[in-house]
């Protein structure tokens, strides 16, 4: 049997940790090494190229950072004479809508067909993209399959609206089967049990940036009395989150965890947890933690973004949904929970069974084996 080849586009992937990165791992492994060849061009200055799992991640250099994009001429070589089956782009990275264009257009790029998925708007960067508007509204009319994470993004995304014909929802599936964990396990050295001292456990789980709103939530927390407020992760906010932490004397109150590499201590944490909390305040386009939190059986409280966010947790459904940026609603939405465990309980198994229903990654196997099939 010839195997046919797939190529992904992208501005990281693995080691990179990221949403973006996430799905391009799983859609490798959903399709099985035998019927299918996969690499992975993308951009990192810490990793060099390898093979792993089955996958050839080709990994070339940049220069900077810009505007959402890592500036890499060694991408643009390295993409020359590329033959593939499927090229699949990950957007949105308007660098390597540019390096298509220019290669595809002289013969120096050539695939069969040419997927995108889309994980996000371009959103801040307003005045950098206004040039190359119509290029990239060009590069998704020359797309056979748009992939989409969730229904709930085309009627609020320009492009998808004009391109809906070729949108094919598969969301991010994750393992629904729940691991035994009886005992108490520190969680990155932290004792999650005593820190808490029997108070409700609230969580924040990504990088720590300010438009995931983490600042909302610690905002909220040290006004609501019996709670606790866990945040896991890394970024560029983490020192400005423990001032803030230090100067208020929060100490016993909010606790950064950093990130949490090790599976069973994430499993444990999601398992203990009571609220999983996601106050996201732009640009998020499905937010797979909450399937974790979700899977486990806990009520999630995020925000009105009309994304993927809201797909995957309905507000009072699993949940609540409220509007971003407002600290208000986020401390209305906390005390309505913790004061209420048979609601909490309702969205928890609701959430639950959504997550079964939906997101159970043996069916989204099946699905992207599907499209890139046909």
């Amino acid at each position: 049997m010839n195997k046919r080849k797939i190529t992904h586009i992208a501005r990281f992937a693995a080691p990179h940790i990221g949403g973006v990165e996430s799905v391009i791992e799983q859609i490798n492994e959903s399709l099985p090494d035998e019927e299918f060849e996969k690499e992975v061009f993308c951009c990192s200055n810490t990793e060099k190229s390898s093979t792993e799992n089955g996958v050839k991640y080709k990994r070339f250099r940049y220069l900077f950072d810009f505007a959402a994009n890592s500036v890499s001429p060694q991408l643009f070589f390295g993409m020359i004479g590329l033959k593939t089956d499927i090229i699949h782009f990950h957007m949105p990275v308007i660098q390597n809508v540019i390096i298509w264009f220019f290669l595809y257009h002289l013969g120096l790029l050539r695939y069969k067909k040419l997927l995108i998925s889309y994980h996000g708007a371009i959103i801040g960067y307003d005045k950098y993209m206004k040039p190359f508007w119509g290029l990239y509204k060009y590069f998704y009319k020359k797309a056979d399959k748009i992939h989409i994470l969730s229904p709930a993004i085309i009627d609020s995304d320009e492009i998808l609206c004009k391109n809906q014909e070729k949108c094919i929802v598969i969301p991010y599936g994750i393992n629904t089967e729940l691991p035994e964990i009886k005992k108490n396990i520190p969680v990155n050295g932290h004792d999650i049990y005593k820190f808490a001292n029997g108070r409700k456990i609230l969580l924040c789980m990504g990088r720590l940036v300010k438009l995931k709103g983490f600042h909302h939530a610690i905002e909220a927390v040290r006004n609501i009395d019996n709670t606790v407020l866990l945040i896991a992760g890394e970024g560029s906010e983490y020192n400005n989150f423990q001032q803030y932490i230090n100067l208020n004397n929060l100490q016993n109150k909010i606790l950064l965890l950093g990130n949490i590499a090790n599976k069973t201590e994430k499993d444990f944490l999601f398992k203990n947890i009571d609220i999983f909390l996601m106050p996201s305040v732009r640009t998020e386009s499905f937010g797979i933690v909450q399937l974790e939190a979700m899977n486990c059986c806990k009520p999630v409280i995020n925000t009105n973004l009309g994304t993927g966010i809201n797909y995957v947790s309905p507000n009072e459904e699993t949940g609540l949904t409220i509007a971003p940026d407002n600290v208000g609603e986020l401390t209305d939405a906390i005390k309505k929970l913790v004061n209420n465990e048979s609601l909490c309980r309702q969205y928890g198994q609701k959430a639950r069974e959504r997550v079964e229903n939906l997101f159970d990654i043996n069916k989204i196997k099946i699905k992207y084996k599907e499209l890139y099939s046909c």
